[in-house]
């Protein structure tokens, strides 16, 4: 179960910042033809800056399975309840990717991550 969860949040991680690496490839051969375009600049600064928030709520937006957890048939689920977590929940065990390769050992180590922890959630398979 580690290596899926590892793996989904892999996926996730590089899907949601391929917009912004697409547009980054265009923005450069653009600058280099026709020079620096202020709308460009704009849109590429809006595509950076909302790959963390994208991120953060990719549980939220598609309730609880973001789209490798759905690739990899994984739920999150609140212990508690048994059921699809609060937003908030998912938003605060998302916030912790910031400090993914300490929430990496940790969850190599505990079979745990810290937002899971933080959270009082677990991801099971569906």
């Amino acid at each position: 179960m580690k290596f899926k969860r590892m793996l989904a949040w892999i996926i996730d991680y590089n899907l949601y910042g391929l917009p912004a690496i697409v547009y980054a490839i265009i923005f450069r051969k653009i600058t280099e033809t026709q020079g620096l375009n202020p709308l460009y600049a704009i849109i590429f600064v809006i595509l950076v800056l909302s790959y963390p928030v994208i991120f953060v709520f990719r549980d939220v937006i598609f309730k609880g399975r973001s789209i490798a957890k759905r690739i990899l048939n994984l739920q999150v689920i609140d212990n508690e309840t048994n059921a699809l977590p609060s937003k908030q929940k998912l938003v605060i065990r998302n916030l912790f990717f910031f400090i993914y390769p300490v929430d990496a050992i940790i969850l190599i180590v505990t079979k745990k991550s810290i937002g899971d922890t933080a959270t009082n959630t677990t991801i099971i398979k569906k």
